[in-house]
């Protein structure tokens, strides 16, 4: 008679049908979450959308529109992967993988767009013309001049007003993209694309916003970086995404977040940390840890009960059908 001394032969295999256990997991586990969701669900904080911010910010979403239009915004200047800008540039390796998803935010957020609203708005073609056609100096006068008056423009029976000046065909690009905006279909006009494949591509959406926007709305609810946002609440009274507390605590380091590249310094220390943790079995001192801390003892400890050392093993068995050795269960 064999003697088995491994824990794990103490016990009657059985024979186990894997899909269906697979199965009845994946709809045990799926009923949990659908209940818990029901019953502790959080409520979605209401999002930030291109339409929302045109109907309840209109000067200030012309002026966003003016920058992208005149190479000013976030974007429109922010460096690679999306243009060859400088204005967002943290380390320069960066600057080293080139531009992998070119943007110009004029054409792409602005005369895109335009460009298709002109076929029902017979105005916007001669302004998209003019403005086309214009010398990189005039643009620069027209968009000068509009900026200044857009800083005391008021939003009345529609459209934003200001002060008489020369601002050529900008006054009608941008309240043409204003009525884009307020009315959804600007999402659609900026996702939209002459490949197929690109239909799904929500990338020139999501950036248009990028800079004042959606610099200005977390601060309104203390989730900006600076009151370590990211795991405050979005809807008061339920708990934030507490899990991302050592993220948050690495931006607030002096010296990361009054660098130049804060993004890149925390993802590095972030690094190090995971290596850190990789690397604990073959870290003189912290590979000792789980000896110390004896945490094992307390999971084995119905065991350690009933098997002392020095205790003889276990070797009771039984005889299958075919005289073969199994271990009793």
């Amino acid at each position: 008679m064999a003697t088995h001394n491994d824990v794990v032969t103490h016990y009657r295999m059985v024979p186990e049908d894997f899909v269906k256990h697979l199965v009845s997991t994946l709809v045990i586990v799926a009923v949990v979450v659908l209940a818990a969701s029901l019953l502790f669900g959080v409520p979605e904080k209401t999002p930030l959308t291109i339409k929302t911010y045109a109907t309840q910010h209109p000067v200030a979403f012309e002026q966003m529109a003016l920058r992208a239009l005149d190479g000013q915004g976030q974007i429109a200047n922010y460096g690679p992967p999306y243009n060859h800008g400088t204005g967002s540039i943290q380390t320069p390796l960066q600057s080293l993988q080139g531009v992998l998803h070119p943007i110009n935010a004029a054409t792409d957020f602005i005369i895109h767009p335009l460009t298709m609203a002109a076929s029902l708005n017979p105005r916007v073609r001669p302004a998209l013309t003019s403005w086309t056609h214009a010398s990189a100096a005039q643009r620069a006068h027209w968009a000068l001049a509009y900026t200044k008056a857009l800083s005391t423009g008021t939003y009345k029976n529609g459209v934003v007003v200001t002060p008489g000046g020369s601002y050529g065909p900008l006054p009608v690009m941008l309240s043409t993209t204003l009525q884009l905006g307020k009315s959804g279909l600007m999402s659609g006009a900026l996702m939209r694309s002459g490949v197929v494949y690109e239909r799904f591509n929500t990338q020139n959406y999501l950036l248009f916003l990028q800079g004042a926007p959606l610099q200005k709305d977390p601060a309104t609810q203390t989730l900006a970086g600076n009151h370590w946002g990211i795991i405050h609440p979005a809807i008061a009274g339920y708990p934030g995404a507490w899990w991302m507390t050592i993220p948050t605590w690495i931006y607030q380091w002096p010296f990361v977040v009054n660098s130049k590249a804060p993004d890149a310094l925390a993802l590095a220390i972030g690094f190090l940390f995971w290596l850190a943790l990789a690397f604990i079995p073959w870290i003189p001192g912290l590979n000792r840890l789980p000896r110390y801390l004896g945490v094992h003892k307390l999971i084995w400890k119905n065991f350690y009960h009933n098997h002392p050392p020095g205790a003889p093993p276990h070797t009771g068995e039984t005889k299958g059908e075919k005289g073969e050795s199994l271990d009793a269960s």
